[in-house]
């Protein structure tokens, strides 16, 4: 769908009543996230790298519990992490809820045989699934090994991010390892290719928030802003990889060519333009 088209759109779901609105928006997702193939492919992409990064740093998860913080609309990642590392029940926290029926059913019959499932439209017995629950609300009462979430991080305020850190710190295991995929780009540019990788960045806060909405939210926070938090949180920042633009790439062309909001102008070039960043916390 187009940048504009969708912006009109959701421009248009924002101002509904909040329970109308999410009706609709979900009724729509319905419709055109159908393609599950599309989502096993990009997830086990993702679960590659966490994968590399947990043995990078000999962190094995074969019969542990771990937690999913952002469920997507496909089950997808906790069957991947079932089949590839054996993990023994994978809690996963949204405050949405995006998992259907049919979702759940399309997802099962994939990895029926992968995993010895039968396809079904009720989620296996090793996915607890906790819709309409924010994490840093959450009863964690279970011994967890992990905790993940994938492109995530950039969808949350900088505030609840602080709160969730805190919280995470105070009620798991001081064995615990968090593992965070973040994609700090402008999302508006993966089906626009005349919009910048760094485009939001040249509003103000209030400009921004009327072009954003509830169901496109972006905190458009910069690498150092994500640590920052982090360290506030009593975490320890264990590794950290992120891509370098290839200053001879259109992109770094694109880059410079946009006047950035002064807000971002105590930033070295190479934070505003970390991108991808993966980040593995311990306490």
């Amino acid at each position: 769908m187009h940048n504009r088209t969708k912006s009109s759109i959701l421009r248009f779901l924002d101002i509904l009543p909040k329970k109308i609105g999410y009706t609709i928006y979900h009724m729509l997702q319905m419709i055109t996230l159908k393609d599950v193939d599309f989502y096993v492919k990009t997830n086990e992409s993702s679960f590659y790298q966490i994968h590399k990064i947990l043995n990078e740093n000999n962190i094995d998860v074969k019969n542990e519990n771990i937690i999913e913080i952002g469920s997507g609309w496909f089950p997808i990642m906790p069957l991947i992490f079932k089949e590839k590392l054996v993990v023994n029940t994978i809690y996963t926290y949204d405050i949405n809820k995006h998992y259907s029926k049919r979702r759940i059913l399309n997802s099962t019959a994939l990895f029926s045989k992968r995993l010895n499932i039968s396809g079904s439209k009720q989620l296996p017995s090793f996915i607890k699934y906790y819709p309409h629950t924010s994490i840093q609300t959450a009863t964690i009462d279970y011994n967890a090994k992990l905790v993940y979430s994938r492109f995530v991080l950039e969808h949350i305020s900088h505030k609840e991010l602080l709160e969730i850190h805190q919280y995470l710190y105070k009620n798991t295991p001081d064995t615990i390892k968090i593992l965070h995929l973040i994609s700090p780009s402008d999302h508006r540019s993966y089906s626009d290719a005349s919009i910048s990788t760094y485009d939001f960045l040249k509003y103000s806060e209030t400009a921004w928030n009327k072009i954003q909405t509830k169901f496109d939210y972006h905190n458009r926070l910069r690498l150092p802003d994500y640590i920052k938090i982090i360290k506030e949180s009593g975490f320890t920042v264990e590794y950290l990889n992120y891509d370098k633009v290839d200053k001879t790439s259109k992109k770094y062309k694109m880059f410079k060519d946009l006047t950035l909001h002064p807000s971002y102008d105590t930033y070295t070039e190479e934070e505003i333009l970390a991108g991808s960043i993966n980040l593995l916390l311990s306490k």
